[in-house]
């Protein structure tokens, strides 16, 4: 099945590579990121399997570690065409219980950004 017109707008506009931000607008950037992926995910655009939820995941996980161009780049990857989805480390990440559904995620993401703003 070939990929929606909506899908391929989305990965082109997030393919905009992001280096030498200040840390506050990286992880602003990452946060944007990871919000289109879910709201795209929301909406239909693109479906929520197994590569997506360990991609989000990761990027969650990486986002409340500070690590937030790992948690774009991470993020990005659930929108990568099926014959990219290549990465062991993606495709070994262990998703927590409660990462499962839009919701869940959503929520952690939510968590993530919440305990972001409590360290400063």
């Amino acid at each position: 099945m070939p990929d929606s017109p909506e899908l391929i707008a989305l990965r082109s506009s997030l393919a905009e590579t992001v280096e030498e931000l200040a840390p506050e607008a990286a992880k602003q950037v990452a946060q944007a990121v990871i919000r289109q992926i879910l709201d795209a995910i929301d909406s239909g655009v693109c479906p929520l399997g197994d590569w997506e939820r360990r991609c989000l995941a990761a990027a969650i996980t990486s986002l409340r570690g500070g690590r937030s161009n790992e948690a774009r780049s991470r993020a990005r990857r659930a929108l990568w065409p099926e014959e990219n989805r290549r990465s062991a480390a993606i495709a070994k990440f262990p998703v927590r219980p409660g990462m499962h559904t839009v919701d869940e995620l959503r929520r952690e993401f939510e968590a993530a950004m919440t305990a972001g703003r409590a360290k400063r």
